[in-house]
Parts: C-alpha cells; sequence; structure tokens
C-alpha cells in the first residue's frame, strides 16, 4: 500500500483526513484507499510504458499552437492521428512557421500512439487508452503555456471552470449533463472561460489556470449555442464516438488566465429539475469528481489537495432553466 504523507503511518493519514475534511473513520478510510490506488495506479503505468521498444515514425504533418506567449511545434505522422487532438487546438494554430524550441512527435505503431518531447519518450498507449493518452498531452502543453513543471501541480479536474474578477467557479458532473453549455453560456453573459472539462490547479497559489481547448458541444445543444454565437454554424463538425456523436468546438473568452477557486459545482441538468443550487458534504462531493481526477503523487501536492479540499465548497446545481441557472451562479460567486 502506498502511503502519500511517508511521515506518517497509514493510521495518521487516515486520522487526519478525518480531521480535515470532518468526516469519520470509516469515511477517511475510504478516501485514502481512493487516493493510494490512484498513485499506485499511476505508477504502475510509468513503470510499464517505460519498458516498451518504439521506432520513430516520420512525422510530416507540421502545426504550431501558441497561447500565452509561448507557441509549441506538434508533428504527427497522418490525417487520422492528427485528429485525436488537433481539433480542440485548432483555434490556437500559428498558421506561418515560428521558431520554437518545444517541438512534439505524436505518431501511431503497432497499435500504440507516442508522444516524443524533442525526440524523448514521454510516453505511449493502447487503443483502450485514448482518454489518458489525450490527457497527457494537454499536460504536456499546461506545462509549456504555464511555464511550470508537471510536478507543481496540485492536480487536474475533469471539470469546466469559469471566472469572473479573480474568482473562479469549477464545475463538474456526469458526461451529457450540461458542463461545456453552460460555460458557453456563462461566457456570453460576461464570465470568463478557464477550461473546459481539464482544469489544473497549481500548488503555489492554489488557483485554477487556463487551458484553452475550444469548448465541447454535442449536437443536442446546437440551436441553444448558435443563439448566442452566430459564428456557430459555420464550425467544423466533428464525429467523436458512438456515445458522444459529433460535437462542433467553440473558441473560448480568456480574458485571466488564473483565479481563485473556492467552490466547486455539481452540475444536473434535467428538463423536470427545479432551479436549485446547494451545499454537499465533503465526503459526497470527494466521491463524485475524485475518481476522474489526477492528483499528483507527491506528497507535497497530496497535502496541498487535502487543505484546498478543506478551503473550499462544494455544492450541487440542479436545473433546466438557464436564465435562472445564471442567476444562481452569480450569486455564488
Amino acid at each position: 500500500m502506498i502511503i502519500l504523507k511517508s511521515k506518517l503511518t497509514k493510521k495518521e493519514f487516515v486520522e487526519e483526513i478525518s480531521k480535515i475534511l470532518s468526516i469519520d473513520i470509516n469515511d477517511s478510510m475510504k478516501v485514502e484507499a481512493d487516493i493510494s490506488k490512484l498513485i499506485k495506479d499511476c505508477l504502475k503505468e510509468e513503470k510499464e510504458k517505460s519498458k516498451k521498444e518504439y521506432v520513430i515514425k516520420n512525422c510530416e504533418l507540421e502545426k504550431y499552437y501558441s497561447f500565452n506567449k509561448t507557441t509549441v511545434k506538434v508533428l504527427y505522422d497522418n490525417i487520422a492521428t492528427q485528429s485525436l487532438l488537433h481539433p480542440k487546438y485548432e483555434h490556437l494554430e500559428y498558421k506561418n512557421k515560428k521558431i520554437s524550441n518545444i517541438c512534439y512527435k505524436v505518431f501511431r505503431e503497432k497499435n500504440e500512439l507516442y508522444i516524443l518531447k524533442n525526440d524523448e519518450l514521454i510516453g505511449s498507449w493502447n487503443k483502450d487508452e485514448l482518454h489518458e493518452f489525450q490527457g497527457k498531452f494537454s499536460m504536456e502543453l499546461v506545462c509549456e503555456f504555464h511555464n511550470e513543471h508537471e510536478d507543481n501541480w496540485m492536480g487536474v479536474f475533469h471539470a469546466s471552470t469559469v471566472s469572473k474578477g479573480n474568482k473562479s467557479i469549477m464545475f463538474t458532473g456526469d458526461s451529457g449533463n450540461g458542463k461545456s453549455t453552460l460555460i458557453s453560456i456563462l461566457m456570453a453573459n460576461g464570465f470568463n472561460i478557464i477550461a473546459d472539462d481539464f482544469t489544473p490547479i497549481l500548488r503555489e497559489d492554489l488557483k485554477t489556470y487556463s487551458f484553452p481547448t475550444g469548448i465541447s458541444i454535442k449536437e443536442k445543444s446546437y440551436t441553444i449555442i448558435e443563439g448566442l454565437y452566430p459564428e456557430f454554424t459555420k464550425l467544423k463538425e466533428y464525429y467523436i464516438n458512438d456515445l458522444k456523436g459529433n460535437v462542433k468546438y467553440l473558441k473560448p473568452k480568456i480574458k485571466e488566465n488564473k483565479a481563485i477557486c473556492k467552490n466547486v459545482v455539481w452540475v444536473k441538468y434535467n428538463e423536470k429539475a427545479s432551479n436549485k443550487i446547494q451545499e454537499i458534504s465533503k465526503e459526497e462531493a470527494l466521491k463524485k469528481f475524485l475518481p476522474e481526477a489526477w492528483i499528483s503523487k507527491k506528497e507535497i501536492n497530496a497535502k496541498a489537495f487535502m487543505n484546498w479540499v478543506k478551503n473550499t465548497d462544494f455544492y450541487e446545481l440542479n436545473y433546466n432553466n438557464n436564465s435562472k441557472a445564471i442567476t444562481l451562479i452569480n450569486e455564488l460567486i
């Protein structure tokens, strides 16, 4: 069993979780087990990937992505591989060739997807690990765009985040519950976009940092978004899979690169639901969003995560009316 706090026994660590989160020992044991399993799986994955042999393929499809005064060069081996990443970043594309000290190669070899940075292996993923492959590429770009090492991030959350002033709200929820649609509506009503579906928090200041991918809008929400953004009708449409179907990527409006986050909201859209927002316990919140979160395996980051949870409020938003949802969120922030 991996214990996050090397200076404490498992019992002492569980007791600290119980104290910080104000939950009983049985529930804190479950939290400890979830975090430990997450780290164990991560370490196992890294060990397995380091053993793989590969041949660097010729990558001739060249793209440049620019954000926050940083330009990254990415070389793809073919259109199929490019389509796994490029649609989300197309609005960041720098059309003219530009000198960059950062060059990634992304290619497929023997049913494995590989990412190299300046010809050094970052990792490889099989066909069942597409989400992990895309997540790792996203993490690489986050580090480059904000000039931070991966170990400096407290964690990354499967969440869409908006801000106003210096405060941000993170929206989590099951796939299909309208997180991306909601932040697009909020963007049209004066909110700044921090990230869609991939929200990083830096350990040093515990702020959410911008990750400028396109906002993923599913086909069922096209009509709503077209009414807010006329240019949306001209955007390219991409087929993702049988579950997500077709999507378009809306360009985010980013004015603030970072913001304090002390509110996390679990989003549930339901046509028959009443429009209300209510606080939920930290225990319930962790059960909801921890399984899909990436928490750094570094002890210092694990401590920061626990302190962040202690000082963060968690809510559940049920809504079926966009105007009322905007009002509730404005009141929260």
